[in-house]
């Protein structure tokens, strides 16, 4: 019996690691499949990354040349705005009723009184008056 337990067991111990083997091949090949299926979804996962990229450096390539264009856009505002300022000064200087008004119109805001506006201003009582009024309701409409 000694003499074919020694006869089989070479047969045997190759049978087991035969079996060893194809199991060993079976987990290499499952651990093979499950890094190549999170390699693909790395790439993919990378793949939306760059896209992403792309699209917001779109987006902020036209944010900027829209904040470019916005700028020159105020900045001509801004000159025109001024340009206007000084026509509506030289206008206000040309005209000396206006003139009057204005300086009338100032001493209102700094508290005269209607007496103050008539002497300095050679203004009807009517119009010292009607300026008083004005300056109220603009005060009024502040608050």
């Amino acid at each position: 019996m000694l003499d074919l337990v020694i006869q089989w067991l070479p047969l045997g111990i190759s049978l087991i690691a035969l079996v060893l083997l194809f199991v060993l091949l079976g987990r290499e090949r499952k651990a093979r499949l499950a890094l190549e299926a999170k390699f693909s979804a790395m790439e993919l996962v990378a793949k939306n990354a760059r896209q992403q990229h792309e699209s917001l450096t779109k987006q902020f390539n036209e944010l900027r040349v829209g904040t470019m264009g916005m700028s020159q856009k105020m900045a001509e505002i801004a000159d025109h705005q001024e340009m206007l300022a000084d026509r509506q000064s030289e206008i206000s200087m040309q005209d000396p009723d206006g003139r009057l008004y204005s300086r009338a119109n100032k001493m209102v805001e700094l508290g005269a009184d209607i007496n103050e506006l008539m002497e300095e201003c050679d203004l009807p009582k009517a119009e010292a008056e009607l300026l008083m009024r004005l300056q109220q309701i603009s005060q009024t409409r502040r608050r």
